[in-house]
């Protein structure tokens, strides 16, 4: 049931919890109108004239298709005010929600979607200041115990230091931000948050946040625990009203895109029809839970980018500098450039052109063996001798630690993607973040990051940049305490051009994941670098005795042609990255139909950032019923995966090949649970699995396999016996000739591939040794099979 509003505060704009509507409540926006205009009469005219402006600049924005443009990036300033430690939110936290912003503004939110396609990019970033109004470097935050307990909106005490508050820095060029323990409007509880519409006082223009509704991490509370919250004040800030215009049907937003509302929608009512249309409850200006909102419309954007360009009423904080650090204040220079990829930095004893942040509050330090504080970082470094890493520990609670890259030089078309090893362990770990910005840039955007405990193993980070990133850093926020260690190793940047597939795009975390190409790939891309593409279809394929006579399930599937002039031609089809640092035990299955008298191979390969592995494979004529094809992901746990599917057609038409039903299954509890301890005294067969010093085995035809860490930690047992591990390759550097491996077998065989996916080396393997003497010194990935498993490893060449 829909609730009804009075009017919009014209000059002050306050957004209430779910919980405040509980009871039916009055909004008192109107009573804080009223308030507002009888303190200031010119308030009013005020605002009235910028609207006039809006109005006016926003249609010619729209009817000149002058609507896209630079990105305009705004300098933020958190002012932090709290009661107790909870309330004195992280670095992580305030991270976390500018994280939030930058996604929102710029349509890179994950979980946006296509229901609405007035949908927008912005073209708005975010950063924390790097410098204050001093001309000093600053990490864009600032920090004030108060005794308030909860802060009254139509006051703005919180925003000058004379009531208790902070006061702001120049709002021409911050845009100010204050976090409270809680927010009242003259009394009324539950607020989360408030801004002040452009036209307003500009001593006390900002938006205000609880402590708990700010960011995505650390001390927020759902189902305002997304970071929403800012983004819809931010959005208030620069000229957007409600999506339902304050008022009933005939209300309006002043956006021609957004369909008319009779009031606000709270949790998630998608599909409530009011006005005579659908109402765009997933829109970032209604009152809907933060998991339900996900984008800004083309007519939003009009108005924001009016507000911020040249003769806005924020015209000038679009212009600030102050996202750049201050002179010698680091964060943007190079010491060196890379422009020879693939790129690879084990940190052996040195930061190998890598610089310390002169602007953050912490450096990163090179160890090797294991940090001096028990319980928390790696044990060794993840290759070579030595890691980077950040100390946790007293005096460095609280803090940030940036460690910058060189510059970038990547060639025309390429697709770089970093990947590197990390190691998260401690029962208070903050977060770690890879930032990268582009040529001619002073703003940071986060491309990966991970926060608290991730076990005690190295874990394999990866992140896609863009052609034009110039500069990556590694940025460490630390907590208040000690057990919180955080290490870095094995960084490597690699790159595939233009027409050799597609880059890894559109992150799925959220399992089981379905695709059953209903008339759409969905996430699934063709691939850029192949010879034919995949095709969508309902019945049967155009081509008699071969192919289905429909789908596997539902009325779409995707298939591959094969007639002519579709002869010996492969075609490719790249999924989206599936996040599987949550998943132990993943499982890949899909249905397959491959009919005919000369039908060729449909395989399935995997990577995670490096060449492509094939871990299904099959050829021929599988008879005219659907296949159900079931993989086991479990190698890739930890990693971010890409799969693809490839099709290799024969010089035949009677060879079409057919996919549906595409299914991955997580498996995020304990892998363990239920499985019985080894005993060497017990006898085991193939595909019998144990459990073995917190580790998950199975039996393979002449080795146990290594299935991952235990989710929950276990007592050591069986420690008399020894369980032969997975294939590995050792020295590892190997500075030889030699590369030695632990596969036995008569036919035992290799492939070693450069980290662009081309084949420098293969054969068979005799004894257990593999010369690399031809090798140049770089990083390599052997792929290796010994007739029973094929394993993928990463090799140095010193």
């Amino acid at each position: 049931m829909k609730k009804t509003f009075t009017q919009v505060l014209l000059s002050l704009v306050v957004l209430f919890s779910t919980f405040a509507f509980a009871q039916e409540r009055q909004c008192s926006t109107h009573t804080d109108l009223q308030l507002a205009m009888a303190q200031d009469p010119v308030l009013e005219r005020n605002v009235q004239d910028v609207e006039r402006f809006l109005k006016q600049r926003s249609r010619e924005l729209i009817s000149t298709n002058a609507i896209n443009g630079d990105v305009i990036t705004i300098p933020v300033v958190v002012h932090v005010l709290y009661g107790n430690a909870t309330q004195n939110i992280s670095v992580a936290q305030i991270q976390s929600q500018i994280d939030v912003l930058n996604e929102d503004f710029r349509r890179t939110n994950s979980d946006a979607d296509n229901v609405w396609s007035q949908a927008a990019d912005m073209q708005i970033e975010f950063c924390l200041a790097q410098v204050d109004p001093n001309g000093n470097a600053t990490n864009g935050i600032t920090r004030k115990a108060s005794s308030v307990t909860s802060w009254n909106t139509t006051q703005n005490r919180m925003k000058s230091s004379a009531t208790g508050g902070t006061d702001a820095w120049d709002t021409t060029q911050y845009l100010n931000m204050w976090t409270v323990s809680a927010l009242n409007s003259n009394g009324q509880p539950g607020i989360l948050g408030y801004a002040q519409f452009p036209g307003g006082n500009r001593a006390t223009d900002g938006v205000v946040m609880g402590y708990n509704y700010f960011g995505r991490t650390g001390a927020v509370s759902a189902p305002f625990d997304g970071g929403r919250t800012t983004t819809h004040e931010v959005g208030h800030l620069f000229g957007l009203r409600h999506i339902w215009g304050d008022g009933p049907c005939g209300a309006d937003d002043f956006v021609s895109d957004t369909p008319l509302s009779d009031a606000s929608n709270g949790g998630c009512q998608i599909g409530t029809v009011s006005c005579g249309s659908t109402d765009m409850v997933q829109n970032y200006m209604d009152y809907s839970n933060d998991s339900c909102m996900n984008l800004f419309t083309l007519g939003q954007k009009a108005r924001m980018r009016a507000n911020l360009l040249s003769g806005g009423f924020h015209s000038s904080l679009a212009q600030s500098t102050k996202c750049t650090p201050p002179s010698g204040g680091g964060g943007t220079g190079c010491n060196s450039t890379i422009n020879n990829f693939p790129y690879s930095n084990g940190f052996e004893n040195s930061l190998a052109g890598w610089t310390q942040d002169s602007g953050d509050t912490l450096d990163w330090t090179i160890q090797s063996g294991g940090t001096p504080s028990s319980s928390t970082g790696p044990s060794g470094a993840a290759q070579g001798t030595f890691y980077v890493y950040v100390e946790a520990s007293d005096p460095n609670f609280n803090k940030t630690a940036i460690l910058n890259s060189p510059c970038l030089d990547f060639t025309s078309g390429s697709t770089p993607t970093a990947s590197f090893r990390y190691q998260m362990t401690g029962n208070a770990v903050g977060t770690l973040r890879l930032q990268a910005r582009t040529a001619g840039s002073s703003s940071w955007s986060t491309v990966f990051t991970k926060s608290g405990d991730q076990g005690t193993a190295w874990v394999t980070g990866t992140a896609a940049l863009s052609s034009n990133t110039e500069q990556v850093r590694l940025v460490v926020d630390t907590t208040d305490s000690w057990q919180g260690d955080i290490a870095v190793d094995a960084f490597d940047i690699t790159v595939a051009t233009s027409g050799g597939g597609s880059g890894c795009a559109n992150g799925v975390s959220s399992f089981p994941y379905n695709e059953g190409f209903e008339n759409t790939l969905g996430q699934w891309s063709q691939n850029s670098g192949d010879s034919h593409n995949w095709t969508l279809r309902s019945g049967g394929t155009p081509s008699g005795s071969t192919g289905p006579s429909g789908a596997a399930q539902g009325t779409f599937y995707v298939y591959v042609e094969a007639s002519d002039p579709n002869f010996n031609k492969t075609a490719i089809l790249d999924s989206p990255c599936f996040d599987l640092s949550n998943q132990s035990n993943a499982t890949l299955s899909f249905q397959y139909q491959m009919t005919g008298n000369a039908v060729g191979t449909l395989r399935v390969q995997a990577s995670t950032g490096g060449a492509y592995s094939t871990i299904f494979t099959q050829s021929g004529d599988q008879g005219a019923a659907w296949q159900t094809a079931n993989v086991s992901l479990a190698a890739y746990a930890g990693n971010d995966l890409q799969l693809r599917l490839v099709v290799d057609t024969t010089s035949s038409w009677q060879g079409d090949i057919a996919v549906d039903d595409l299914e991955i299954s997580g498996a995020s509890a304990d892998k363990c649970a239920g499985v019985p301890a080894y005993n060497s005294a017990n006898t085991y067969s193939v595909g019998d699995q144990v459990v073995y010093q917190n580790t998950l085995f199975e039996r393979a035809p002449s080795q146990w396999l290594n299935l991952g860490t235990c989710g929950t930690a276990r007592e050591a047992i069986a420690s008399d016996v020894s369980i032969p591990l997975e294939i590995s390759v050792y020295p590892n550097p190997v500075s030889g000739s030699q590369l030695f491996t632990t596969a036995t077998g008569e036919n035992v065989n290799y492939v070693i591939y450069n980290l662009t996916g081309q084949t420098v080396a293969k054969g068979s393997i005799e004894g257990n040794a593999i010369n690399v003497a031809e090798l140049k010194a770089n990083v390599y990935l052997i792929q290796i099979n010994d007739g029973s498993q094929t394993v993928t490893k990463k090799f140095i060449k010193k």
